[in-house]
């Protein structure tokens, strides 16, 4: 028999809201049924697979067989809502997405993409949030898409394609470097010099550090600002120096309200946009988009080759 004669949608459904709410109780306020006929169904689901599909823990989260018979479950959704607007033109179907950018491409150039896609009858759920999580969060198919630095595949029948090097340039006000780097952008001024980091997660600074002195360094004074915004209005107002993506700063340093402390020394971060492999509509469309405009936004290839020349 086909797997798919053996899938109930009604229990489909039911074990896909267990999954999005995390738990067998919310799952039932959402359908509007009793709890024990949530688990009623998810344990038909269970039998008619032949595997263990819920690690019923709170939170409650699918195990590997059952991120795939979620994404199953999404794909069969994405279809049913494509068919409509196919065959019904006249009727409104929104299709609800969740897509998962970094903030300084938010910041920059991806919220002018959102425009673009809203035009294809979605609902957006633009998601900001620490890779690992966001990384789990795709291979269950709550994110359909994902803007990352991870350069391979989160799981199996997923692509990561690279689409770009987002640029960024070290900077500070003249008053802030004339104060802590009159000499330059050395080693030992850095090291007692402010640095502003967006989170305590962020690498970049360390990273800048290895490429740019060839060395690690663990310790150095810093302040966490968690928005791209706040982080360069801190650098304006003076409280530190610190990495910006050069799609902000180059007005700022064309003006004089910034300097580039490391002129001809600009860090160049490679971005991946992970999708499913076979893509529903409107899948394959948004991703499309999405990677069109980081390959005119971002730095290519071709295009480093030809500022090193």
């Amino acid at each position: 028999m086909k797997v798919g004669a053996m899938l109930n949608m009604l229990e489909l459904e039911t074990f896909a809201a267990v999954v999005e709410h995390r738990s067998f109780a919310q799952a039932a306020v959402a359908l509007n049924i009793s709890s024990a006929a949530v688990t009623r169904r998810v344990k038909r689901l269970e039998q008619s697979m032949g595997a263990l599909l819920l690690i019923r823990e709170p939170p409650v989260l699918p195990t590997k067989a059952g991120e795939e018979v979620f994404r199953h479950f999404m794909t069969i959704r994405l279809q049913e809502d494509e068919l409509l607007r196919r065959v019904m033109p006249g009727r409104a179907t929104t299709t609800a997405l969740a897509l998962a950018v970094n903030a300084d491409s938010l910041a920059t150039w991806f919220e002018p993409v959102t425009r673009e896609l809203v035009q294809h009858q979605v609902a957006l759920e633009i998601v900001v949030d620490d890779q690992d999580h966001t990384l789990k969060a795709l291979a269950r198919g709550d994110v359909k898409g994902f803007l990352s630095t991870q350069p391979e595949p989160v799981v199996d029948r997923f692509v990561a394609a690279p689409v770009g090097q987002m640029r960024y340039q070290c900077v500070a006000t003249p008053r802030f470097a004339r104060e802590h780097f009159a000499g330059g952008l050395t080693l030992p001024g850095a090291l007692k010099a402010t640095a502003i980091l967006f989170d305590r997660k962020d690498a970049l600074h360390d990273v800048f550090f290895r490429s740019h002195f060839g060395v690690t360094v663990g310790r150095y004074p810093r302040h966490y600002f968690p928005s791209p915004v706040a982080l360069l209005n801190a650098i304006l107002d003076d409280l530190g120096y610190g990495l910006v993506p050069a799609m902000q700063a180059e007005s700022l340093i064309g003006s004089g309200r910034l300097i580039a402390l490391a002129s001809g020394h600009d860090l160049l971060i490679d971005l991946y946009w992970h999708h499913w492999e076979q893509e529903p509509e409107p899948l394959a469309t948004i991703s499309a988009l999405v990677m069109a405009a980081a390959r005119r936004s971002l730095v290519q290839p071709a295009q480093r080759e030809e500022e090193t020349r």
